[in-house]
């Protein structure tokens, strides 16, 4: 009952878009319908949204930050229309959960789908010698790989056996194969079922491929373990200026801010003015910006730089934008405990200066 309300749910997004989540899912290990997995996104969306507006309603803190977000955009309706501060909560509530929530789901399909193509290109190499050898004795295709798929190969003998019991069961070689490269986001599946099946139509020596493909693909997986280790100080240096560096310089600007404002509210400027100091250039001025302003600043600074860091590293050690947002709930997690973190410690070190 609840997977049929998820499917109707998710029958909303278009059939391209469910397309693309159907190749995620399954490259991901998902057996799930797209459908209902979109479905059971939006309705937990609606859920967050709800418990967030009530969160931002409810406690004192959040109402604070969200009084002062809606100040910031227009000052004017919300001291004209009480209204609009109602209706400023439950948009900024919908567009907060949707985006956590589907950030989420997002980042956990890469992680899961990363990890499936990590552990079959681990295998890939040793199968694919198996397989020649296979082929070598005297196998078709379809049988030798069934034979190669031995237990301790994971996942991939057991797709490399779905796609046999498939070619067996009438459907041609060629399309069962197929299968591997939507289970698996991997360039080297993808060049190697290629190649399979090239070798297939042009009836080449198919053990000769399959060698050759393994010893390629041993040789590209050395090739990224070098290249990894000689870009690592990059990663090193973008992870620790997004994550540490950055919020530990906005703590202290934070701070100092804090104290500027707190020497000008001891301060009268009309005295200060009767004094003399009126036409000098040591006029003291109020700051421009609040503590409570600054502070907002600073968390959507954090959030971008993260963001941006976590895009530039998958792009150093992936070369792809979006393998790099795997990255992102921990720079963003990180940033923003270091910043919350020498906050709390500036605040204690500092908490006997009167001003």
């Amino acid at each position: 009952m609840a997977i049929r309300l998820y499917e109707m749910v998710g029958r909303i997004f278009s059939r391209e878009q469910t397309r693309q989540l159907g190749h995620m899912l399954e490259a991901s290990g998902m057996d799930f319908v797209p459908e209902a997995f979109a479905g059971f996104v939006v309705i937990l969306c609606a859920l967050t949204s709800i418990i967030t507006y009530l969160l931002f309603v409810g406690v004192a803190p959040l109402r604070s930050v969200l009084f002062k977000l809606a100040i910031m955009i227009d000052s004017s309706l919300v001291v004209s229309s009480p209204d609009f501060l109602t209706l400023f909560a439950a948009l900024f509530s919908i567009a907060l959960a949707t985006g956590i929530v589907c950030l989420i789901a997002y980042v956990s399909l890469l992680l899961m789908a990363d990890e499936r193509r990590r552990r079959v290109e681990d295998v890939l190499p040793e199968f694919l010698s198996l397989s020649a050898a296979n082929v070598r004795a005297g196998m078709t295709i379809d049988q030798a790989m069934w034979y190669a798929a031995k237990p301790e190969f994971g996942i991939l003998s057991d797709e490399v056996s779905t796609v046999a019991k498939k070619a067996f069961g009438g459907v041609p070689f060629n399309l069962a194969i197929d299968q591997l490269t939507e289970r698996f986001n991997s360039k080297a599946i993808r060049r190697t079922v290629a190649l399979i099946k090239q070798g297939i139509a042009s009836g080449g020596k198919l053990a000769d491929i399959l060698e050759r493909t393994a010893d390629d693909t041993r040789q590209m997986a050395t090739l990224r373990k070098e290249i990894a280790t000689s870009l690592i100080m990059y990663v090193i240096f973008i992870v620790f200026a997004g994550a540490i560096g950055t919020p530990f310089l906005f703590a202290i600007s934070g701070k100092l801010v804090a104290l500027i404002e707190g020497v000008f509210l001891n301060i009268n400027l009309s005295d200060v003015s009767a004094a003399g100091y009126s036409g000098s250039f040591i006029m003291p001025q109020k700051p421009l910006i609040t503590s409570s302003e600054f502070f907002i600043f600073t968390v959507l600074c954090c959030i971008m730089t993260a963001i941006f860091s976590s895009l530039i590293i998958g792009v150093i050690s992936k070369g792809s934008k979006k393998d790099g947002m795997a990255y992102l709930p921990f720079l963003l997690i990180g940033s923003l405990v270091i910043f919350f973190l020498m906050g709390f410690l500036l605040d204690t070190l500092l908490s006997n200066i009167y001003i």
